[in-house]
């Protein structure tokens, strides 16, 4: 008894020394090592992150992809981590030296991409959507969302409007979708429908969307001919608060210069002109100017470049992002704040942006809200700066801007101009604007699959712009003041305030039956637009340093000038969506979608319009027969789609009469008249006026190579507008001038075109590279106008039968917005060319310019005009490169237009002024061989602006951005405190190739009617930039 007795504590000692043996080895912590590497390549991974699965404990490895880590317990596993890999979980062994392999992680078509009320794989996908990440546009210095997509997405066209700060860039996708009307996409900010672009920082960013081919936009009907632009910005993720800075500062200067004469020259080419003017070829060589009365304008040598000119203007941008949250509430919260001082003087522009992002879920419910808010404070010079350096003679008085009196010194005759200029060169032009938008979206999954969500947004803007023009005190040679001379003093007054509010129910049912995958949508909006705006104006103010309309001495105007000055306008649009899209085992894809949509801007009888669209697509390398080629090929996937969108983007009540007010009447003659305040109607009723529609067809590919290593896309598409809307000029004689206008369905045009983009990523011994490469080549044409086909200029986007110096005109047969020019045969410089051509003019002259009479009869007009090309490129390149090494980071974007011609203004007007360097070259009888016609005056026809004299190729190539950055190592950083400390240097617009003579080839963009001429446009910069990245 006493044995087993003493067997028994036997075994229980034994037992209890196992559980301490078995608790001590789980409490033990060892040290486990190792490396990590590519297994593509066998090089080694830097900043790979390793950890204890379940714990904070881990650390990265070093620079030859080593790693130690200490105090790791017994049991457990190791997971491996880096960017662009596949994790990797290893179990933790005592005394193992770990070698771990990680894999590229290449499922490129399972990316997500947003549609439009939803999301979807890509590899789901059925029409032309294009995705641009929040990394690639951060590395371009703007305030403009257009400039940092240019050359980014095949089927984009982005063209700067001007180099001015606060300026947007034109953005057309797939071409010109509309004459008369805006040709800019739809922009939809997490599921809300902005007015315009929504003048987002990049900082709030996470990613954008880009709806180029009809299928796709069509959910968004009326509005979805230009394409749509979904944005969503930065949400919330799970885990601890995490901070996020940074910020650039940078210089800015001009590309360029335009030659001018220096005063020697300008009064060798006054000498040379004046004897060459009609009737005047043996007078004076001085006669042209009062230099014998007073000679002291012959030591001026006077310009006003450095004065209009300002480089080294500084450009910066700082952002701070919070972002964090628990398991059913997160948040982002971002706050921004960009400053661009302008390279012309009297331009600035500054933005201020906060936005608030959270996200609940519960439950079966989801609650999410998005507030934004922006203020911006822009400064501009008065309109086309530039052309006061060109005008201004350099024998006229030297004046200074910061003066506020002028000492005309010599010809009192100029006093008056002189006070002009000064009065432009000090003219300022304020834009204060104030916005605010936000949206409340509540969801409820009702069942497994279906889902049911409204979401109501809400906008708010208000600005004031106020234009300042001072007045100068003009001095003659005897100190007395001139006041006859005097430029009088302006004040522009503006107020405007915008509202928006929408709200949109949304069903969402998915439901999967084995390989049957089937989704449906359905959404009801209604959508309201307010817009509020009054105008004033004073002059003769009692001093300039009262810019206040109490501080005029003359009678305000209230209300007056072309647009909407004054008027109030509200507009509603209420739609209906359905979509059904179908998949079968990732093979073959289908969505069909039909909305219907009615709007305010048309009649009762024209209100509502229907836009369907389908789309199917076929994942060939799904199918069983392709394994064969999955060695080479690692998906393959054919698209084909039809859709309808509409068009509204035109001014309200152009169904409607308008009558406009401030026509004045005068009663009565003599000491008995009265001027009586008076109506008049100036646009003209047409209740008949429906949807601009377009009808699209895309066929398109995708296709990744080699391991996913090269992909590639192409697309083909040709769409058709219908029903082009123009506000046709009525003829003077309905009594309101030449401003009356009625809204017509008038003509057809046609888009076609192809876009091709190529990515080559890939590892090689340690460095990451990105390669990618689009074209995109669109041929736009007039298909049909109404009445005679005949040739309409389009000054000011209303289309006229007489072309004076108008050249963008439209044509059946032509690509919208073509220029039609009169051709020219050279200069007359031989007595037989001479005599030939006063056949046809009879006042020609030695040294003029010859036009041609294509027509032949006899008559120089209009009808002699000759197509010359057009301001739209032929096609289109982007090339985007990027690279890592060890920390070090590289980047640099290129883009190309090539064939689209400008017309040169800036030589025009100097040549027409007489300022230009070229003209000390013109035609003279001492210089026969001349190019150059002669300078007789400003109005002669030597200088027209409609002739091919002044068209140049306006191709060009251009490095937007270039930047080199590098991270310091985790290992350092985390010391600090720090998850990231990154420093860079870029540059913007550094290198631009092109033949064009003036400033910048990228001018005139602001809409069909300007697009390709270049009128003192601002010019575009350099920017040289040093930027920082930290994260805490």
């Amino acid at each position: 008894m006493r044995n087993q007795k003493k067997w028994y504590h036997g075994r229980y000692m034994l037992f209890v020394m196992l559980i301490f043996y078995t608790l001590s080895m789980y409490s033990q912590k060892i040290t486990v090592k190792g490396k990590v590497i590519d297994a593509a390549n066998n090089l080694e991974v830097i900043g790979a992150a390793v950890q204890v699965e379940g714990t904070s404990l881990g650390t990265i490895t070093d620079m030859d992809g080593n790693f130690v880590l200490q105090g790791v317990p017994t049991k457990g596993n190791l997971v491996f981590s880096f960017v662009g890999y596949k994790t990797v979980k290893a179990a933790i062994k005592n005394g193992q030296i770990y070698n771990i392999k990680l894999q590229e992680d290449t499922k490129v078509l399972d990316e997500v991409v947003v549609v439009g009320y939803g999301s979807m794989r890509k590899k789901e996908v059925t029409g032309a959507v294009a995705r641009v990440n929040s990394d690639e546009i951060t590395k371009i210095s703007t305030s403009d969302l257009g400039t940092a997509l240019q050359g980014m997405v095949a089927g984009v066209n982005v063209q700067a409007s001007s180099g001015e700060p606060g300026a947007k860039s034109n953005i057309q996708i797939r071409g010109l979708s509309s004459i008369s009307g805006d040709s800019s996409p739809l922009y939809v900010v997490d599921g809300v429908p902005f007015e315009g672009d929504p003048g987002l920082s990049s900082s709030e960013i996470a990613s954008i969307d880009i709806l180029k081919d009809a299928a796709s936009a069509a959910i968004y009907g009326t509005r979805g001919a230009s394409g749509v632009i979904l944005i969503t910005t930065k949400k919330g993720k799970e885990g601890e608060m995490k901070i996020a800075v940074d910020g650039y500062y940078g210089v800015q200067h001009i590309t360029s210069n335009i030659h001018l004469l220096d005063a020697n020259e300008s009064i060798f080419v006054k000498v040379m002109s004046n004897r060459m003017m009609e009737g005047n070829q043996n007078t004076d060589d001085l006669a042209w100017s009062n230099l014998k009365t007073y000679p002291v304008n012959f030591f001026n040598n006077s310009s006003l470049y450095e004065y209009v000119v300002n480089n080294n203007a500084p450009i910066q941008n700082y952002s701070v992002t919070a972002n964090g949250g628990k398991k059913d509430l997160t948040y982002n919260l971002t706050a921004n704040y960009f400053d661009q001082k302008g390279v012309l003087i009297n331009s600035d522009y500054k933005r201020y942006n906060i936005r608030s992002n959270t996200h609940f879920q519960r439950g079966k419910w989801t609650i999410n809200t998005n507030i934004a808010m922006k203020i911006e404070n822009q400064l501009s010079p008065a309109w086309g700066l530039l052309n006061e350096c060109y005008d201004y003679s350099p024998t006229r008085s030297q004046i200074y801007p910061q003066a506020s009196i002028v000492n005309a010194a010599g010809d009192p005759a100029d006093l008056q101009g002189v006070s002009y200029t000064l009065g432009r060169l000090k003219e300022e032009n304020h834009k204060d604007t104030e916005s605010f938008n936000g949206n409340f979206y509540l969801a409820y999954n009702v069942i497994p699959g279906l889902n049911v969500s409204t979401r109501l947004g809400f906008g708010y803007n208000n600005q004031k712009a106020v234009s300042i023009r001072p007045e100068f005190e003009v001095y003659n040679q005897k100190g007395e003041k001139v006041t006859s001379s005097n430029y009088r003093s302006q004040l522009k007054d503006t107020h405007s305030k915008n509202t928006s509010l929408t709200w949109e129910t949304m069903v969402n049912y998915n439901k999967k039956i084995k390989k049957h995958d089937i989704k449906f949508t359905g959404v009801f909006s209604m959508e309201k637009y307010t817009y509020e705006m009054f105008y004033a104006s004073i002059m003769d103010l009692v001093t300039n340093e009262i810019p206040n309309l109490n501080a005029g001495t003359s009678d305000m105007t209230v209300g007056t000038g072309s647009g909407q000055w004054g008027q109030d306008r509200i507009s509603t649009m209420v739609g209906m969506l359905g979509r059904l899209q179908y998949s079968y085992a990732d093979k073959y894809m289908a969505s069909a979608s039909i909305r219907r949509d009615g709007s305010s801007k048309f009649s009762e009888e024209n209100r509502w319009g229907l836009f369907p669209s389908l789309s199917v697509g076929w994942n060939i390398s799904e199918e069983s027969f392709f394994d064969r080629f999955r060695w080479l090929v690692n998906s393959l996937k054919l698209r084909f789609s039809y859709g309808t969108t509409g068009n509204q983007n035109f001014p309200d009540y152009s169904y409607a009469p308008a009558i406009y007010k401030n026509y004045d009447y005068t009663f009565g003659t003599g000491t008995s008249e009265i001027l009586a305040n008076g109506f008049t109607q100036l646009g003209f009723a047409n209740p008949n006026v429906k949807w601009e529609t377009t009808q699209q067809l895309n066929a398109g590919i995708d296709m990744a190579l080699y391991n996913n290593k090269l992909i590639l896309g192409l697309d083909l598409y040709k769409s058709n507008k219908k029903n082009m809307l123009f506000p046709m000029v009525v003829p003077p004689s309905n009594g309101g001038g030449q401003s009356s206008t009625v809204t017509l369905n008038a003509g057809d045009m046609e888009n076609r075109g192809v876009e091709f983009s190529l990515t080559h990523r890939n590892k090689i011994r340690g460095v990451n590279y990105s390669l990618t490469g689009t074209f995109t080549k669109n041929v736009n044409e007039i298909v049909s106008m109404a009445g005679k086909n005949e040739l309409y200029f389009f000054p000011d986007g209303k289309p006229v039968s007489s072309g004076s110096d108008y050249v963008t005109a439209i044509k059946k047969g032509y690509e919208a917005g073509a220029f039609f020019v009169m051709p020219t045969a050279g200069v007359i410089n031989t007595e037989q060319k001479l005599a030939e051509y006063q056949k046809l003019q009879s006042s020609a002259r030695m040294g003029d310019l010859m036009y041609i009479d294509t027509n032949n009869d006899g008559v120089l007009n209009d009808d002699d005009r000759v197509y010359a090309g057009s301001g739209m490129p032929d096609y289109e390149l982007g090339l985007n490169f990027s690279a890592d090494y060890r920390g070090f980071d590289f980047s640099m974007n290129w883009y190309a237009s090539v064939g689209n011609e400008i017309i040169n203004g800036t030589k025009i007007y100097t040549y027409q002024r007489r300022t230009n360097k070229e003209l000390i070259y013109m035609w003279t009888p001492t210089n026969y061989t001349s190019t150059i016609p002669s300078y007789r005056t400003e109005g002669h026809n030597n200088y027209r602006a409609h002739t091919d004299m002044w068209i140049e190729d306006g191709s060009f190539v251009r490095l937007k951005n270039i930047m080199l950055g590098y991270s310091f190592p985790k290992s350092w950083v985390s010391k600090l405190g720090l998850g990231k400390f990154r420093l860079y240097v870029a540059a913007d617009n550094l290198l631009t190739l092109t033949k064009y003579d003036g400033y910048d080839p990228e001018v005139g963009s602001n809409g069909l009617s300007r697009r390709g001429l270049d009128y003192g446009t601002y010019p575009i910069s350099i920017q040289m930039r040093g930027g920082f990245q930290i994260n805490f």
